[in-house]
């Protein structure tokens, strides 16, 4: 018997195919199928986000807003200040080259908005009309501190079920849906967030967990009545640490006109 009789390479090659085909594809036969989240695993998602809202009284926050709409993309620096507490968040807008752009102060259902690039002051009450053409104005409270947060508000509901895989709805006691909050396959990581009611889907990616606090440094916001696409891209942020009240002051530059809400439905 020949020894050194040279082995064919269209063998060796099967022999090395065959080898890596049963290696790729060993993982994906004993993976299990997911299924609709059972009773106890729904209580333990709301309780972990429940929990999760009582940890955060506080945010001082900082980073890149990236803003699309009508064809047109922007990035901005943004400063933010937050205290959930008395629902006041304070949100500072300027260009890349350190110009003012908007002043935001949310206050309970209140806004106030400076906009230095129109010389304007706008004010109304939360979800009735959008003066800056993208934020805040048809958002309400929990949608904007969901936003500002990184991680979901959970609405007041009567129940929660699990329709689909990797889903949870929480639904009223008229049995609609109030939330659909969507998880990454096999964790209890929240992926989405969505108010049916407004076609309000909030994006969570790239979490992050200090001492105990669990927020996403990569946040979206896909508001269809505006048209707009948010990205937030968290840079710093400190948690509940106390906040001066001078931060949640909004004084109107001289020579800013007055804007009312229904002389913005006249436009």
């Amino acid at each position: 018997m020949n020894l050194n009789k040279q082995i064919p390479l269209g063998v060796i090659l099967f022999l090395l195919f065959t080898s890596f085909f049963f290696q790729c594809c060993a993982p994906v036969s004993v993976q299990q199928p997911s299924r609709p989240f059972d009773h106890k695993k729904i209580t333990d998602l709301i309780s972990m986000s429940r929990e999760q809202e009582r940890q955060v009284h506080t945010l001082f926050s900082s980073g890149r807003l990236t803003i699309k709409r009508r064809g047109s993309e922007t990035e901005l620096n943004t400063l933010i200040a937050g205290v959930r507490d008395s629902d006041k968040i304070k949100i500072e807008i300027t260009h890349p080259w350190g110009r003012p752009l908007l002043h935001i102060l949310l206050n309970e259902k209140r806004f106030q908005i400076l906009s230095f690039s129109e010389k304007r002051y706008y004010s109304g009450s939360l979800g009735s009309f959008d003066p800056s053409g993208f934020f805040p104005g048809m958002l309400d409270p929990d949608q904007i501190w969901t936003f500002v947060r990184g991680y979901p508000v959970i609405r007041k509901h009567n129940r929660a079920v699990s329709l689909k895989e990797n889903q949870t709805t929480v639904l009223n006691t008229n049995g609609k849906f109030v939330q659909v909050i969507d998880f990454y396959p096999q964790s209890s990581i929240l992926c989405s967030v969505v108010f049916p009611g407004h076609d309000i889907k909030i994006t969570f990616s790239n979490f992050q967990n200090e001492d105990g606090i669990y927020y996403a440094r990569k946040v979206g916001l896909n508001d269809p009545r505006t048209g707009s696409q948010l990205t937030f891209d968290l840079k710093q942020v400190v948690f509940n640490k106390a906040i001066p009240k001078e931060i949640f002051q909004l004084e109107k530059p001289v020579g800013f006109e007055i804007m009312l809400p229904q002389r913005m439905e006249e436009r």
